[in-house]
């Protein structure tokens, strides 16, 4: 798993690359508090390059939305794989979050 956050203004967009799993979780989750702690606000997760995702990798993209909308803060996810996808639709979690096809549409949504 690597792990890329790129600034754009307040916005941080977090690329993940590889699988998203029990083993990886932690350094995701530890790494999104850092950047909270920050005090960053407004968070696009670009999911492009990420292969798999599990249920541990789920609890932490729960943690995300639910932290920063603790701190009103606005959450988006964008170009995820057909594979990626799937899971968020049969979990639910595509409810939970702002899914886009594209990263400017992600950011548009955040800035908005």
């Amino acid at each position: 798993m690597m792990m890329n956050v790129e600034q754009e203004g307040e916005i941080c967009i977090i690329n993940l690359i590889g699988r998203l799993d029990g083993t990886t979780m932690g350094e995701v989750e530890q790494r999104f508090l850092e950047l909270l702690g920050q005090g960053y606000k407004q968070f696009v997760f670009d999911l492009i390059e990420l292969e798999y995702i599990s249920s541990a990798g789920l609890r932490v993209m729960l943690l995300s939305v639910k932290k920063t909308r603790a701190i009103a803060g606005k959450i988006a996810l964008c170009r995820l794989n057909a594979n990626v996808q799937e899971v968020f639709q049969i979990s639910g979690f595509s409810t939970i979050f702002e899914i886009f096809p594209a990263r400017d549409d992600a950011l548009q949504f955040i800035r908005a």
